[in-house]
C-alpha cells in the first residue's frame, strides 16, 4: 500500500528490504541483552540510521530524515504509556500483551 504514494518525504526513492529490518531487530535484541539494564539509545539510533538503513541512503537531506525517523522509535519516551510516534497520535506502540493481543492490534 505504501508504494502507491511514492517516496513521500524523501528526495530519492529507496528500496528498504526485509533484511534491513531484520538486522535492526537482531541488533536491538543483542544490545538489550548485553547492556541490561541500560538501553544504549545512541548506539541503536546510529546502527539503524547510519549503518543499516542509512547504508542505502545517499542524499544528505534524506540522511537527516532517516536519522529523525529512527529517533522517534529509539528513545526513552517509548516506555511512557501515552507515547505516540507522530503528532497525529495515530501511531503508537501497543500495550504489553501476548502474541494474540499483538496480532489483534495489527489487524485493527
Amino acid at each position: 500500500e505504501r508504494c502507491t504514494f511514492g517516496p513521500l518525504g524523501w528526495n530519492i526513492p529507496y528500496q528498504f528490504s526485509e533484511p534491513d529490518r531484520q538486522i535492526c531487530t537482531d541488533q536491538l535484541r543483542i544490545f538489550l541483552e548485553e547492556q541490561d539494564p541500560v538501553i544504549p539509545y545512541t548506539a541503536l539510533r546510529y546502527t539503524a540510521s547510519e549503518a543499516n538503513y542509512g547504508g542505502r541512503v545517499t542524499d544528505a537531506d534524506d540522511r537527516v530524515t532517516i536519522s529523525q525517523i529512527v529517533t522517534d522509535f529509539y528513545c526513552p519516551d517509548i516506555h511512557k504509556a501515552d507515547y505516540k510516534f507522530s503528532p497525529s497520535g495515530i501511531y503508537y506502540a501497543p500495550k504489553f500483551t501476548d502474541k494474540e493481543g499483538y496480532m489483534d492490534y495489527i489487524r485493527s
